[in-house]
C-alpha cells in the first residue's frame, strides 16, 4: 500500500501543480461574417482592386464560387445564417432605424429554434460572439447559446479589435485546458456611410477630396431616395471606390487577425459575407431593394485545418442557409431539426450535394420580391409583375431576361416558386421597440413595421 501511494503521489502532485498538460483542445471554429460585402470587391472573386489578406486566406482555403444570401439586408440574412432557415421559414425580416442610427423597431429571433450558439453550447464548446452591427444583438435574440455576446452599434473594426483584446486572454486560457472554442465575428466596416480609408481612397480616387464632397456632407440614403445618383451618375464611380477603401482598410487589419487567432493553423475559419451592394446597376444604389447578383451573390470561404484542400474552388450554388448545419456537421453535433440548409462537407470530398432550388425573398415596404435559382437559371418574381429569367452561367450580370424563351418551363418554375417561398413560421418573432415619438410610431405603423 505505502509503494502504491508513493506512485500515485507524485502524478496528483503533478496533476495539481500543471505539470501535466491536458489532452489537446479540439480544433476552435471560427465564423466571420462581413457586412455588405460584394464578391467582386475581393481579387480572389475577380475583383480589380487588391485584396491581399483575404485573397491569401481564399488560396489556403476552399472557395464557393455561387452561394446566394436569401436576403438582401442584414436581419433576414443573418437569422438564415443562425437558424439554417430561409426567411419566411424564420419570420424575423423587419427592422427600422431613425435618422441618428438606432434601431427604433426590429423583430427578435425567436427562442424556439436552435441557434448556431446552441449548437455549438450543446456540443460543449465555449461560444463568444462580437458584433458591429446594432441589429445583431442580445436584445434581438442574436445572442442565443453565446457565453459572451459583445455587442455594438455600427461600429468600425476599431472597436471589434477592442473588444476582442478583451475576450483573447480568457478564450487562450481555456484552450490551455483542453476547452473547446467557437467564435464570431461581426464586421460592420463596408457598409455605408462609405467614411474614406487611407491611402487606398487616395490610389482609387486621386482627386476625391474635390468629387466626394456631395456624398461625404450627407446622408447616403437621403441622396439616393432623392434621386442624387440618377441626376449624378459620374458620382456612383467615386461612391465605389469610396466603398472599396473601406473594404481595403478591413483587409488590412485581417493580416493581424489571422495571425492572432488562437491555434489558426488548425483551425476552421468561415468567411462571409451577409449581403452585397448594387453600384447602379438597375439604377439601384445600397442594399436591401431587389435580390439581383449585385445584392444575393456573396462570398463564402472555409479554411480547413493545416489548409486542407487549399485553392479549391467550388462551382455548385449553394446559400447561406448551408452555414448552420456545415458548422454542425464540422463539430459532429447532432443537426437542429427541420433547416432548410445543407452541410456542404460532402462538396469538399467532391461528393454531389442534393439537388435542390436555393430561395431568396425580400418583404420591405419598399421592395417585395422573391427569387429562386435552380442551377443555371434564376427566376426573380417582383410584387404584381411577370417573373424574370436568368442563365447564371452565361449571364452573370442578369442582363437579357429569358422569360418569352422559356415560356414552356415558365408555369413549373413559377409553381416552384411559390411553393418554396410559402409562409410557414413555426415561432413567431416578437417585436421589440425602443422609446419613440408616436410621430414614429405611426410612421413605422403605416410602414408595416408594427401592428
Amino acid at each position: 500500500m505505502r509503494r502504491l501511494a508513493c506512485l500515485i503521489l507524485p502524478v496528483l502532485l503533478a496533476l495539481l501543480l500543471g505539470c501535466v498538460n491536458p489532452p489537446p483542445a479540439p480544433p476552435p471554429v471560427y465564423l466571420i461574417v462581413v457586412d455588405t460585402l460584394r464578391v467582386d470587391a475581393l481579387g480572389c472573386y475577380g475583383g480589380k482592386r487588391p485584396t491581399p489578406n483575404f485573397d491569401r486566406f481564399a488560396a489556403s482555403s476552399v472557395v464557393f464560387e455561387n452561394c446566394l444570401a436569401p436576403a438582401s439586408w442584414t436581419v433576414p440574412s443573418v437569422a438564415s445564417i443562425w437558424t439554417g432557415l430561409y426567411p419566411f421559414h424564420h419570420g424575423t425580416t423587419k427592422a427600422a432605424t431613425d435618422n441618428g442610427g438606432n434601431v427604433v423597431s426590429q423583430e427578435s429571433l425567436s427562442t424556439g429554434y436552435t441557434t448556431l450558439g446552441e449548437v455549438f453550447k450543446q456540443a460543449g464548446y465555449r461560444a463568444y460572439g462580437i458584433s458591429a452591427n446594432g441589429h445583431i444583438a442580445e436584445a434581438y435574440g442574436f445572442a442565443q447559446g453565446f457565453d459572451v455576446f459583445v455587442g455594438h452599434s455600427f461600429k468600425s473594426k476599431e472597436q471589434v479589435a477592442a473588444s476582442w483584446a478583451g475576450l483573447f486572454p480568457r478564450l487562450t486560457a481555456e484552450r490551455r485546458f483542453g476547452q473547446p472554442t467557437f467564435v464570431m465575428f461581426f464586421f460592420f466596416d463596408p457598409h455605408h456611410p462609405y467614411i474614406p480609408q487611407e491611402p487606398y481612397i487616395t490610389e482609387y480616387c486621386p482627386d476625391w477630396t474635390e468629387r466626394a464632397k456631395g456624398l461625404l456632407d450627407r446622408d447616403m440614403v437621403e441622396l439616393v431616395n432623392g434621386g442624387y445618383f440618377k441626376k449624378h451618375p459620374d458620382q456612383i464611380e467615386v461612391a465605389r471606390a469610396l466603398y472599396d477603401s473601406r473594404v481595403a482598410s478591413l483587409d488590412a487589419y485581417f493580416e493581424t487577425l489571422f495571425r492572432d487567432l488562437p491555434d489558426f493553423d488548425r483551425a476552421w475559419v468561415i468567411v462571409v459575407a451577409d449581403h452585397g451592394e448594387s453600384f447602379g446597376e438597375r439604377g439601384q444604389m445600397l442594399h436591401g431593394n431587389n435580390l439581383y447578383q449585385p445584392e444575393a451573390h456573396v462570398p463564402l470561404i472555409i479554411k480547413l485545418p493545416r489548409n486542407q484542400l487549399a485553392g479549391k474552388r467550388i462551382a455548385a450554388p449553394v446559400s447561406l442557409v448551408d452555414v448552420l448545419p456545415t458548422l454542425a456537421a464540422i463539430i459532429q453535433a447532432p443537426q437542429p431539426p427541420k433547416m432548410d440548409g445543407v452541410s456542404l462537407l460532402p462538396a469538399l470530398a467532391d461528393q454531389p450535394l442534393p439537388a435542390r432550388p436555393l430561395f431568396m425573398q425580400i418583404d420591405v415596404p419598399w421592395a417585395r420580391q422573391r427569387a429562386m435559382l435552380l442551377w443555371p437559371f434564376k427566376i426573380v418574381r417582383t410584387r404584381h409583375e411577370p417573373a424574370e429569367v436568368y442563365d447564371l452561367s452565361h449571364d452573370p450580370t442578369e442582363s437579357r431576361d429569358l422569360r418569352r424563351e422559356k415560356l414552356a418551363e415558365m408555369d413549373h418554375w413559377e409553381s416552384e416558386l411559390d411553393l418554396g417561398t410559402r409562409i410557414n413560421i413555426r415561432f413567431p418573432p416578437r417585436v421589440i421597440n425602443s422609446d419613440m415619438t408616436e410621430e414614429m410610431r405611426q410612421k413605422l405603423r403605416s410602414l408595416g413595421y408594427l401592428h
